[in-house]
């Protein structure tokens, strides 16, 4: 007790008696050792907590919003292949002979490396917030001189700017350099159903990709192109289709590979990245095994829809599904790489859309033939049927992204257009997924797992 009484002075000065200040210092005291209890407990004992849960964005809501004015170039080119085409009444149509119809067929693939007539050429995958198409370089004349042109199975020409050229991106072609180019007093015309256009004349000089050449391949000599052709991130564009859809009346590039023998395998074959990324490829000649898993299973063109005359790299398809459920109705589908999206008849796009909760036609808001569906909706499974067999869509390239900025209204990437022949466009968005091969020989077009 000696110690507690031996300061009454400091005591008194608190106007406390001895008593009372005991127990203040010992209620003191306490808090002194509750407050350093707290800053140094252990990571064990931490305090409690309030936990306020929040939504998690669903990984198909993209963080950009949907591309308009992509869109819109997208629906252009679109309509200027397929839109309104008389099928019946091509001049330069040559039939081709039914098929005996199979559902699998597997050539050897070819070594990519060790064959002199094959080649593989990278291309570039052009992304606004969609990867809206995929081009790859291309040279032309005597000597050769370097360009870019869109590689697109759903067309027939070859079309490249000259240096000439009023209003064209280049790199451009100057005929006065080629010792082997010729030119004709035929018009060559393309005009897209917005109003642009590219013109010129028919011509023809030495053309080589991937160190495939032919001597004397007929193109459009373009002069001057107007509207959304400025738009362009290459210079022009090479279609992979049939004779019997050419403007030029020229037989297209990969057709005279394959009739002057020049191919290891009449084939060719695409790999697409996504997201603007690396790895793009197509492969003249050859089937690169590195770029996708499993076998390939093929599909004979559906000849039958253009009275036997091919004009398109196209074969039935039993339609889309959403989650397993009903299919959204049969339909002849053109494999196309020079489209972005997917297109199929407009009965189909109902039904299809009909199968996901809150999905409403979006004509009047985003554009014709557009649906919209709930961005929180955590999308199921999306597939087309070839044969007996399903491929699935990835959703995230499904999702176009929101309508608007801040809307809770997704764009789906399937829309709903009435095109000549019943026709059904099938792009990127679909062959992003599967490794896809287009066979000369036997009339058909493959599909596998692409890595």
């Amino acid at each position: 007790m000696s110690n507690l009484t031996a300061s009454p002075h400091r005591s008194s000065a608190l106007g406390l008696s001895p008593s009372r200040t005991i127990v203040r210092m010992l209620a003191l005291l306490t808090l002194f050792l509750l407050a350093r209890t707290l800053v140094s407990a252990s990571p064990v004992q931490k305090r409690t907590v309030a936990v306020i849960p929040l939504p998690a964005r669903t990984v198909h809501h993209p963080s950009q919003v949907f591309n308009l004015d992509a869109a819109k170039r997208e629906r252009a080119r679109v309509y200027a292949k397929y839109g309104g085409k008389n099928f019946s009444q091509a001049s330069n149509a040559t039939a081709v002979q039914p098929i005996e119809k199979r559902s699998e067929y597997h050539p050897a693939p070819f070594d990519i490396q060790r064959r002199a007539t094959s080649g593989h050429e990278s291309l570039v995958d052009v992304f606004y917030t969609i990867d809206e198409y995929y081009y790859g370089p291309l040279s032309i004349g005597t000597p050769p001189q370097p360009t870019t042109v869109d590689f697109d199975t759903g067309s027939s020409d070859l079309w490249l700017p000259l240096s000439t050229c009023s209003g064209c991106p280049g790199p451009f072609f100057k005929t006065s350099s080629s010792s082997t180019y010729k030119n004709s007093s035929t018009p060559f015309t393309i005009r897209y159903a917005d109003g642009s256009s590219a013109t010129g004349k028919v011509a023809t000089d030495k053309v080589t990709v991937a160190g495939l050449s032919v001597e004397t391949q007929g193109f459009g000599a373009v002069t001057k192109e107007t509207g959304n052709f400025l738009d362009s991130s290459s210079a022009g564009l090479m279609g992979l289709g049939f004779p019997a859809n050419a403007a030029s009346g020229a037989t297209p590039f990969f057709i005279n590979l394959a009739n002057q023998g020049s191919l290891a395998s009449n084939v060719f074959s695409f790999y697409m990245s996504r997201g603007g990324s690396s790895g793009s490829e197509l492969c003249f000649g050859c089937i690169n095994s590195a770029k996708y898993t499993g076998s390939i299973t093929y599909y004979p063109l559906d000849s039958w829809v253009f009275g036997w005359f091919q004009y398109y790299w196209n074969i039935k398809s039993g339609g889309f599904s959403y989650n397993g459920g009903p299919s959204s109705g049969s339909f002849s589908a053109v494999i196309d790489s020079g489209t972005t999206l997917i297109y199929i008849p407009t009965a189909a796009a109902e039904k299809f859309y009909a199968s996901i909760p809150g999905a409403k036609n979006a004509s009047s808001t985003v554009g014709d033939g557009f649906y919209t569906y709930p961005c929180s909706t955590s999308l199921g499974s999306i597939t087309l049927s070839f044969g007996n067999t399903s491929y699935a869509i990835n959703p995230a390239e499904f999702n176009l992204g929101p309508a608007s900025w801040l809307s809770s209204s997704c764009v789906g990437g399937i829309v709903g257009n009435d095109f000549g022949g019943g026709l059904a466009i099938i792009g990127d968005e679909f062959m992003k997924n599967w490794y896809s091969v287009f066979d000369y020989s036997t009339r058909s077009v493959g599909f596998a797992k692409a890595i």
